[in-house]
């Protein structure tokens, strides 16, 4: 990309009508520096020709002259301006983006839903740690599934119904929780996924962008008491969504607006949204229904990024992607992270070699990402960086990482000591078992004993070996390019974490090259 560029989307969806732009750095760093949304609810303009009447061109018209008014405040270098299922459903569209582009000089590109299924499937793989699920995204006249396999669609389908259309069709008149509405509901949901043959139980993750379920994870974690903020790659049971169903079941309409982490322009049409989530993981098997944050607008701008440069969000380097764009986020000092990772993994190294400890994958996992990371809350405050270092990841949306292994990144960029560790895993009760916890500990100790040996960040390691002397005990060989006499201090002063590590005494022994 080369320079930091502002991107403006407007998304005109059945239920609201979205501006958001966004401003992305050269490493693809994206924030928001503005986000409008309107619950227009176009879908109600649509008359019995199936037109969008005059009335909701109008709407349209207002609600895209109000985000230019906007804009004018923004010097944006491009905007991408798009329509899906109420206009693409609409009898007179052409007519509806004609008027619009008189109108306004913004030219809507209508989505086929082909291409409505494919930016969502685009975000969730460049974003996620899933390389193979289904994909939900419902609207709200619309509802895209996807079968994706090694980041690849499968197969794709729109069926032609959303909140809205649902709310319309069977709760009309109704209070939410009317239970006729419910049976119906379910029945026709149910009808229609069982017309997709590809839609069948296959031990994989269903994966939900958009607004229902992103309300859904936000009212599962208040009312779960959940530790952690952030829901991107959130995970629900299938009976989680039973207890979120049984509870939106449980309100009327006035006290559904009133629930926490529900939006109240969504009270009327959460169950129906939830009901649908229920009904394609018991079709599909699913082993979890899991949110994913970035949905339609996000893959639209990722692929405008990935066009500018290529791969700058690779769906194969999902977890690296995030960790260079951190780099960048927090002022790190790349070239020691570096060589932490890099020092870290060959102490493992000489370890296994020695059989002092075992390879295990999430070991190396772990190591690998929270070296590069260690105490990266310095960026905060550099006299407490152990607390803002486990904060920070454990609340940040970390894409590619499930919420668990942000804890356990967060764990190990922070480690002290085990008496911290022991207060940080208090408010995750239950969630790691003694095994993990060992591995932990583990990788932790072997960190904090590795940032010991770059003290100076300037001495540079000319050799290193572990290996035992005549008394059988093991010592740690380093020849140094300087004299070492800070990393023999602080050293020794951390040895016993590298004992911690093999479960043996050593001993150091530097040396000037």
């Amino acid at each position: 990309m080369g320079k930091t560029k502002k991107v403006a989307i407007i998304d005109i969806g059945s239920n609201t009508v979205r501006l958001v732009v966004y401003q992305v750095s050269p490493l693809g760093n994206i924030s928001q520096l503005q986000n409008v949304k309107l619950p227009v609810r176009l879908y109600q303009y649509l008359d019995e020709k199936q037109e969008l009447s005059e009335e909701g061109t109008s709407k349209l018209v207002e609600v895209i002259q109000l985000f230019q008014e906007i804009l004018s405040e923004f010097a944006v270098d491009e905007v991408i301006a798009t329509a899906t299922a109420v206009i693409r459903q609409a009898q007179n569209s052409q007519a509806v983006l004609s008027k619009v582009a008189e109108k306004t000089n913004i030219h809507l590109r209508l989505l086929s839903e082909e291409e409505e299924a494919y930016f969502g499937q685009y975000a969730i793989v460049r974003t996620t740690q899933f390389s193979e699920g289904y994909t939900v995204d419902m609207g709200g006249g619309s509802t895209e599934i996807t079968y994706f396999k090694e980041n690849q669609i499968k197969n794709s389908h729109s069926f032609p119904f959303g909140v809205v259309t649902l709310k319309n069709l069977f709760f009309q008149n109704k209070e939410p929780n009317d239970t006729k509405a419910i049976k119906k509901t379910r029945e026709y949901v149910l009808k229609q996924f069982s017309s997709l043959k590809w839609l069948k139980p296959r031990d994989l993750p269903v994966i939900a962008i958009g607004g229902s379920a992103r309300n859904i994870a936000s009212v599962h974690q208040l009312s779960s008491n959940y530790p952690l903020s952030g829901i991107h790659e959130y995970e629900m049971t299938k009976e989680n969504l039973v207890e979120t169903s049984e509870l939106f079941q449980s309100m009327n309409l006035s006290e559904l607006q009133n629930l926490d982490g529900l939006s109240k322009d969504r009270a009327d049409i959460i169950l129906p949204a939830n009901l649908t989530f229920l009904a394609l993981c018991e079709k599909t098997g699913a082993t979890k229904f899991v949110f994913c944050n970035k949905g339609l607008r996000e893959g639209l701008l990722l692929e405008e990024l990935n066009q500018a440069e290529e791969q700058l969000y690779n769906p194969d380097r999902v977890v690296e992607g995030v960790l260079a764009r951190m780099t960048e986020t927090y002022d790190m000092n790349v070239p020691l992270a570096k060589k932490r990772k890099e020092l870290a993994e060959k102490l493992l190294t000489l370890c296994q070699e020695e059989g002092l400890v075992e390879l295990d994958q999430k070991l190396l996992q772990y190591v690998h990402y929270a070296a590069f990371l260690y105490h990266i809350g310095s960026y905060i405050e550099e006299d407490d960086s152990s607390m803002h270092s486990f904060y920070l990841l454990a609340n940040s949306n970390l894409n590619g990482f499930s919420h668990k292994e942000r804890v356990v990144l967060a764990l190990l960029a922070s480690y002290k000591n085990k008496s911290l560790t022991r207060k940080f895993l208090q408010i995750v009760p239950g969630w790691f078992s003694t095994q993990e916890l060992n591995l932990i500990r583990q990788a932790g100790s072997l960190i904090k004993f590795t940032e010991s040996l770059l003290v100076t960040r300037v001495n540079q390691i000319q050799s290193i070996s572990l290996e035992k002397d005549a008394k059988k005990t093991y010592v740690l060989k380093i020849k140094w390019s300087q004299d070492p006499l800070a990393e023999t201090y602080r050293g020794n002063r951390q040895k016993k974490n590298f004992e911690t590590v093999i479960n043996k005494a050593i001993r150091l022994e530097f040396t000037r090259s």
